[in-house]
């Protein structure tokens, strides 16, 4: 389950001021008028440095499932933070339409790739951890879950470029069906 939450304008002001990474993050967004590369928008994820203080201040988390606390969204990107609690993961999904680059603000995430067998369930292929500042990219046709296997909080900043408008959710292939 997720929740999803939108910062009001006033919120999100705030924390622009008090986080020059994420306001720099901001102003490069809105300067183009395009979809940019996964290796584009790694770069800026990677060259700005982000005021977890401040941003912890503004978003939250939820009980169940994970929170998707939207920063900014516009007709080109969606700048959103995400945060897991211990043990919490998002389904195995895809991201029609959208590629997806997240940093990771605090925490450790760790990301688990799939592929389809030849009865439609996702097989997992690769899993990989991510710690502070280390950046992940996933292309539009990508399947993955990404979760926090830790005992402590976790936050990512993800990108979506365009927007994410929908998604396919996968079911985990059994051990009878991989």
């Amino acid at each position: 389950m997720v929740v999803q939450f939108s910062l009001e304008p006033e919120v999100r002001e705030n924390l622009l001021s008090e986080c020059s990474g994420l306001s720099g993050l901001v102003e490069w967004l809105d300067s183009i008028d395009r979809r940019p590369g996964l290796s584009e928008l790694a770069e800026h994820l990677v060259g700005n440095d982000f005021n977890a203080a401040a941003l912890k201040e503004c978003i939250g988390y939820a009980d169940e499932g994970y929170q998707r606390n939207i920063i900014k969204k516009t007709e080109f990107y969606e700048l959103v933070a995400i945060c897991w609690t211990p043990g919490q993961e998002t389904s195995i999904h895809d991201h029609v339409g959208s590629d997806c680059a997240f940093r990771i603000v605090e925490g450790v995430s760790t990301e688990t790739i799939y592929k389809l067998n030849s009865q439609g369930f996702a097989v997992p292929i690769n899993a990989r951890t991510y710690s502070a500042g280390e950046v992940c990219a996933a292309e539009e046709p990508d399947i993955h879950r990404v979760s926090n296997d830790t005992e402590h909080e976790l936050i990512n900043v993800h990108v979506y470029t365009p927007p994410l408008h929908s998604y396919g959710v996968y079911t985990l292939a059994s051990e009878s069906t991989a």
